[in-house]
């Protein structure tokens, strides 16, 4: 299922979520400009009351207050669908591995909050992330502490189990670096001019392309997504495959038509898949259909060339428009005109928020040995502290905190979550004032042993 995260207008702490083209699923969440800081929560004990008097505790899945919750999160993003009792069902099921808590202004829900652990993939392998989803806050209840009161709960619950990370997709790029979130991952959208893009002749042809149902590409492309992993992806839930391809359509939607391709390796293994939709459009008797691509997966450079193959050879089809697509697609190396393709627009994704930076850092790989000191800014104190990062040339690392230790670089937990990962831009910030350089050079230094060939994406809403 995807999800994003969009406030209301002058600071407001009320948030909104966003859709997936296929799913309609809403999520998400923001916070507020400036708030009073209620009573602390955990997500295990949750206090009776808090300032203003309002309530917050833990909705159960199977709770009539789920109808309560949802109606909050539909006015809030204003969702035009009703929230009847069909989609409340639909919902209860994926809800009840998530972790809900919600604000209650005596028995109406005035704010809500929802976290699951996912698998984050790290260059080298992959961490446990605490995904939040699905954050509101009642127009009418802002700026009297719901914002914070949700988040540093759901935060401290995290640091308790031991999960290093937390993550979610921001609407407003001012709400959540207050709370230590910092931008680890972007996307772009890259646009083909179909009738010029012509695949070079040393782009290998192996494999064969077939077009596929939907269904039968559902049962085959969550092996292929995770064949395909590149730091920064997460687990899809069930709900999300089934939503995307069609196999259940949300009540009062409707799927749309879409194309299903599929790409076998030559021993038959899947190794790629491709789901879109056609916009028809003529004007006086020229073609101007573009393709919109939904989704595009790749576990092999052979996989990933043929499926783009394809796409530049449909008939009848002026554009391809690709969106939420990774910055360093390889695609305008594949082609004999490179201006065929252009990046259109690009913007952050994922944002991330370190909680254990020696954890996480630790369970990465890196592509240059080095090592470095650092101290790290935290307000909430779960990532405060200096450190020390260590790499061999065998690739592998570790952190530790060193509290004796004379840092070379200072940052703020927002800098380092956006750097970590081997995205980011560690010596913009330093230009910017928001890290401070006590050996020269260090800044640097550290960026090059964070920093990854490829950058970290993700196309997965949540």
């Amino acid at each position: 299922m995807t999800t994003q995260t969009t406030s209301t207008q002058s600071g407001s702490t009320g948030s909104t979520s966003g859709q997936t083209p296929a799913s309609g699923d809403p999520a998400g969440g923001p916070a507020p400009a400036v708030e009073q800081h209620p009573q602390d929560l955990s997500s295990t004990v949750l206090p009776a009351t808090a300032a203003g008097g309002l309530q917050f505790r833990r909705i159960d899945a199977d709770s009539p207050e789920v109808t309560g919750y949802l109606e909050n999160v539909a006015l809030v993003f204003q969702d035009p669908h009703p929230v009847t009792a069909e989609r409340v069902d639909l919902r209860r099921p994926v809800y009840r591995g998530h972790r809900l808590s919600g604000a209650f202004d005596g028995d109406l829900v005035v704010g809500t909050y929802r976290s699951w652990d996912t698998r984050l993939s790290v260059p080298g392998g992959s961490v446990t992330a605490d995904a939040v989803s699905t954050v509101t806050v009642r127009p009418t209840h802002r700026r009297r502490g719901i914002l914070t009161t949700l988040v540093r709960a759901d935060l401290a619950d995290a640091v308790e189990r031991g999960v290093p990370v937390a993550i979610l997709i921001a609407s407003e790029a001012l709400i959540y670096g207050r709370y230590g979130y910092g931008v680890a991952t972007h996307t772009a959208t890259w646009q083909v001019d179909a009738r010029r893009a012509v695949m070079r002749p040393e782009v290998p042809v192996r494999g064969r392309v077939d077009v596929v149902t939907e269904a039968a590409a559902r049962a085959v492309a969550p092996a292929v997504y995770e064949a395909a992993r590149r730091p920064g992806y997460i687990e899809r839930l069930e709900h999300w495959w089934d939503i995307g391809f069609g196999v259940k359509v949300l009540p009062g939607e409707s799927h749309g038509a879409h194309v299903a391709v599929l790409h076998t390796a030559d021993d038959g293994t899947p190794t790629g898949y491709l789901h879109y939709k056609v916009e028809e459009k003529w004007e006086e008797r020229q073609i101007l259909t573009t393709v919109h691509v939904g989704d595009l997966q790749a576990a092999t450079p052979e996989a990933y060339a043929a499926l783009w193959r394809y796409l530049t050879e449909i008939d009848l089809v002026a554009t391809v428009k690709a969106e939420e697509r990774p910055l360093d697609e390889p695609l305008p190396w594949l082609l004999a005109d490179q201006r065929a393709v252009r990046q259109t627009s690009r913007g952050d994704f994922q944002w991330h928020r370190l909680l254990d930076p020696a954890a996480a850092l630790s369970a990465r790989r890196y592509e240059r040995p080095g090592g470095a000191s650092f101290a790290v800014v935290d307000d909430d104190g779960w990532a405060a502290g200096t450190y020390t990062l260590e790499v061999g040339a065998d690739g592998f690392g570790q952190c530790v905190r060193a509290q004796a230790a004379a840092p070379d670089v200072t940052l703020p937990v927002d800098v380092l979550s956006s750097v970590w990962l081997g995205g980011g831009d560690l010596p913009a910030a330093v230009w910017a004032g928001r890290v401070g350089e006590h050996t020269d050079g260090a800044a640097a230094r550290l960026a090059a042993i964070l920093a990854t060939t490829s950058a970290p994406y993700t196309g997965t809403w949540f």
